[in-house]
């Protein structure tokens, strides 16, 4: 019996061994995405010390400004729309607070991922491969439509098609989630490519 307890044990101490190294190795490498997010955009880079004996290392975030506009990525804490599953957020100042729009990719799943959609009308740009595509809703049909030029559009869909992605814009602030969290080069190049297309798209909104 004492020998099965000590191997239990063991077992249980290697267990947690593994489990740490894990933990460290999937933090490393996101810190590192994020390192390489606040070189670009040349902004600050927060991290935060690993707590419990570093069985949890919360998620470091980059914030400033980036061509006269603040802009931040983070994990929020709380998990999409308050549930417990993990989401990495970009956000991007725009001036223009009157306007209201939700985008997501076309389909259940994007349906999924709209918040009180119902309150706002689907917009079309007549560009048929692009409406099959997103699932865009607005206050403002006219701003988006001189706003999202062909080029903005095709861009748009892409990010939306790589990244089962939402993009919120309300309150000063264009939102752009996806789930999951930053750990790979295409994440971190998909969040560069974001950012540069909603500071077009900021600038357009506010002419």
């Amino acid at each position: 019996m004492g020998v099965e307890i000590a191997f239990g044990v063991m077992l249980l101490v290697a267990l947690g061994v593994l489990f740490w190294m894990l933990v460290r190795s999937a933090s490393v490498k996101i810190t590192r995405q994020y390192s390489k997010l606040a070189d670009h955009f040349e902004l600050e880079l927060t991290e935060f010390p690993p707590k419990l004996g570093g069985f949890m290392r919360p998620e470091p975030f980059v914030h400033g400004h980036y061509k006269d506009r603040e802009m931040s990525i983070s994990a929020p804490g709380s998990g999409l729309q308050k549930s417990r599953q993990i989401e990495t957020m970009l956000k991007v100042q725009v001036k223009n607070k009157r306007l209201n729009c939700q985008i997501t990719s076309a389909g259940l799943f994007g349906s999924m991922r709209q918040r009180d959609s119902k309150t706002k009308a689907r917009w079309t740009s007549g560009d048929a491969a692009f409406d099959a595509a997103v699932d865009l809703r607005t206050n403002h049909a006219e701003l988006m439509s001189g706003a999202l030029t062909e080029d903005r559009r095709a861009r748009l869909a892409a990010l939306l098609k790589a990244s089962k992605a939402m993009i919120y814009i309300g309150d000063g602030v264009i939102s752009y989630s996806i789930l999951g969290l930053i750990a790979n080069d295409a994440d971190c190049e998909r969040f560069i490519a974001a950012a540069e297309l909603f500071y077009e798209l900021a600038e357009a909104l506010e002419k």
